[in-house]
């Protein structure tokens, strides 16, 4: 009886403990859970949407300046290479020896005002001439000319038929485009084109777009039938094309006129170059003097 007793009781400690042996498991639970996100969350750093960056290490750096202008800013129109650019240049010694960092950033063109140009807030810019000049008439007193690509074939592009050049065709597209107004590719050149065919505004559904990554996104999930581009057009399926302008510019990057050291124009236009594939073989000119 008394071992009956016993076991009786000793069931009915061990239902008592049962409930704060789970709530204890839960608790432990809850707090490999907290610190593993924790863990995640630190070792995610998330970066400025329209940025790339990378630093130099001190040790590798050639001075210790960390004020105003210390870090190399370069202005795109494209996350294309972005972050490529941005660790190619930190490893290069002439980069080194100027700046603590790289920042490569992209935005739409017409955000670029008169003060970012007079306050040289930008290294590099990739822009139209004119419409910089527009901005700033006594430009090349701020910024050079480094390097430059023209003569290359702009297409319309799309992934159903091949476009034909007719008010009939392009009745009822959805027509991506960029909002950017001095951008050739995907602004300028498409318009005039539907000029050209007398397609009339009402005919068409323009969608805008700030930049290319997402130009490009939404015409490979099919939100619009047609855009503008290069013959190097990152093609993810098959794209149909047809000839738009065969002589078009494409690109144009300005230096700050106060960066006139040879080596580093030349490691600047080495990072330019791994944008090359975008224009597909066209010659670039480079304002260097001297080889690089």
């Amino acid at each position: 009886m008394r071992f009956l007793n016993d076991w009786r009781q000793g069931g009915r400690f061990a239902a008592f403990l049962r409930p704060v042996v789970l709530s204890g498991a839960g608790i432990i639970c809850l707090l490999a859970i907290f610190l593993l996100s924790r863990q995640t969350s630190s070792a995610v750093e998330l970066g400025h949407y329209y940025e790339h960056s990378c630093d130099i290490p001190s040790a590798y750096r050639a001075t210790d300046n960390s004020g105003p202008g210390s870090r190399l800013r370069l202005l795109m129109v494209t996350p294309a290479m972005a972050a490529d650019m941005a660790g190619l240049l930190c490893e290069r010694e002439s980069v080194q020896q100027l700046f603590t960092g790289v920042d490569v950033s992209w935005r739409p063109r017409t955000e670029l005002t008169t003060g970012d140009l007079v306050n040289e807030n930008y290294d590099v810019i990739w822009n139209r001439e004119h419409f910089l000049t527009g901005l700033l008439p006594d430009l090349h007193n701020y910024y050079d000319i480094l390097l430059h690509y023209d003569n290359y074939a702009v297409f319309w592009l799309s992934l159903q038929s091949t476009p034909v050049m007719t008010a009939e065709y392009f009745r009822g597209k959805r027509i991506g485009l960029l909002s950017d107004v001095s951008s050739h590719t995907h602004h300028l050149l498409p318009l005039r084109s539907l000029r050209t065919v007398n397609s009339h505004q009402n005919d068409i559904i323009p969608v805008y777009f700030d930049d290319t990554s997402t130009l490009y996104d939404s015409f490979y999930r099919g939100e619009i039938d047609l855009m503008t581009g290069g013959l190097a057009f990152p093609a993810g399926q098959p794209v149909h094309r047809t000839l738009l302008d065969n002589s078009a510019t494409a690109a144009t990057f300005f230096i700050r006129k106060d960066l006139q050291q040879h080596e580093l124009r030349c490691d600047i236009i080495d990072a330019l170059e791994l944008l090359a594939p975008l224009w597909q073989g066209i010659k670039s000119h480079t304002q260097v003097n001297g080889d690089c």
